[in-house]
């Protein structure tokens, strides 16, 4: 059986935990290289630093030594139902233009806000960048549980804040849940510090989410390679090239170019080497 694919995004706020939240999760999967946890775990011991899962993902030795991320990651991996591409995308402002490369591939986002900071700035941009990318599935997840003491009022508290927010962006959440990346929780199987919680675990959430109906809802996105202007036998047209990460557009559609917000209508669909069409859907290249 040919398994789904499924392209996700984590975003979020600086330092609550996306990094983190990924490495576990890999780490728990079965994910990981043979071997990269142990050597990853020696090297934080030969450097006298307490080790982070996120510093399994953090891959630019400038990440590693200030313990941030600052390019988008790509990683791949299976779950029994599907393929992942998974994209770890920056959290700090300076690196904003980073989130959106990376958030663009996506079909849908992990949005990771710290139980015990809450919602912050960051929290709110990264939300609306996604809105503006089309990108309507989100999964919120409230880590560090563990420094609120799992606490079920301070996530509702999170979840009804948040939940106002995204409603205002026309957000679809699939779903809310209370994680713990640095104790395991609820990220794999149910968590057993959280009795009060009894919806599915981050892995479960992925691999039940329903790719037919993601699709329908996709916004046409088409991160751009290149632009190209011929200027032989009195040429005058403008090609944008790259290929299609999700949606349909076609010919005499309005698209919008970010960051810069210019527009402009498509006057044909060019191809090579196959023949010109009307219209891209994704999985196409122009």
């Amino acid at each position: 059986m040919t398994k789904e694919n499924l392209s996700v995004v984590f975003v979020g706020h600086v330092d609550h935990g996306k990094s983190s939240v990924l490495g576990r999760l890999l780490a728990d999967t079965g994910s990981l290289a043979k071997g990269k946890l142990e050597k990853v775990k020696q090297t934080c011991i030969r450097n006298s630093k307490p080790f982070e899962y996120a510093f399994l993902i953090d891959a630019l030795k400038d990440e590693q030594e200030q313990g941030i991320t600052i390019d988008a990651a790509r990683i791949f991996f299976e779950s029994q139902n599907r393929k992942y591409l998974v994209i770890d995308a920056p959290g700090h402002i300076e690196f904003l233009k980073n989130m959106v490369t990376g958030a663009s591939r996506a079909q849908v986002a992990i949005l990771v806000i710290d139980a015990k900071e809450g919602v912050q700035e960051n929290s709110r941009r990264h939300a609306v960048m996604l809105s503006l990318l089309g990108i309507q599935e989100v999964v919120v997840v409230v880590n560090k549980m563990d420094l609120v003491n799992y606490k079920q009022e301070a996530y509702e508290a999170i979840v009804e804040e948040f939940d106002q927010f995204l409603s205002k962006l026309d957000v679809k959440v699939q779903s809310f849940l209370p994680v713990s990346a640095m104790q395991g929780q609820n990220l794999v199987a149910a968590p057993d510090q959280m009795d009060w919680y009894k919806a599915e675990s981050l892995m479960q959430t992925l691999d039940n989410l329903r790719l037919a109906e993601i699709a329908e809802l996709d916004h046409f996105r088409m991160p751009v390679q290149g632009v190209y202007k011929f200027t032989q036998f009195e040429d005058d047209r403008r090609i944008v090239a790259g290929s299609v990460t999700s949606g349909l557009a076609t010919e005499g559609q309005r698209l919008v170019f970010y960051p810069s917000m210019k527009t402009a209508v498509i006057k044909s669909v060019e191809g090579f080497p196959k023949a010109s069409s009307q219209h891209i859907k994704m999985g196409d290249s122009c």
